[in-house]
């Protein structure tokens, strides 16, 4: 059953999902994010989240733009019209203010340019599962 996030020493906590196929991304992202007491599930593709048939249990998903098969915006396009409303962050090294008003377009609330800063990738975190803990 899906958790409220909380506050555990002075750190917002709760669960993210990454969706990355870099390696080294993917485990800077989840290294960085368990630190902070965040619980991470990670994915290596598009094709990989939705192959599982278990419905996503999180407060936010960081999700890449290129990846194969599956890109950002088709992945975010078919969690949608599933029925999927996780808030989720698109992460691209190709930022254009044409990707990110189709990454917008999509339901994606954010888009950010890699490499990311972290203070900007926990600000968003933060920002979107903090009113969720209240």
């Amino acid at each position: 059953m899906f958790e409220k996030p909380r506050s555990d020493k002075g750190f917002l906590t709760g669960r993210v999902v990454v969706i990355e196929d870099d390696d080294n991304v993917r485990r800077s992202l989840t290294m960085m994010l368990r630190a902070r007491g965040f619980t991470v599930e990670v994915y290596r593709s598009g094709v990989e989240l939705l192959s599982n048939r278990t419905p996503i249990d999180a407060h936010c998903m960081l999700v890449d733009y290129k990846m194969p098969r599956v890109d950002g915006l088709t992945l975010l396009s078919r969690l949608r019209e599933a029925g999927n409303v996780t808030p989720a962050l698109m992460m691209t090294g190709f930022f254009s203010s044409t990707l990110r008003g189709r990454a917008l377009d999509a339901g994606y609330s954010e888009v950010l340019e890699k490499p990311m800063h972290s203070a900007s990738l926990m600000s968003w975190i933060s920002g979107t599962i903090a009113p969720a803990a209240a």
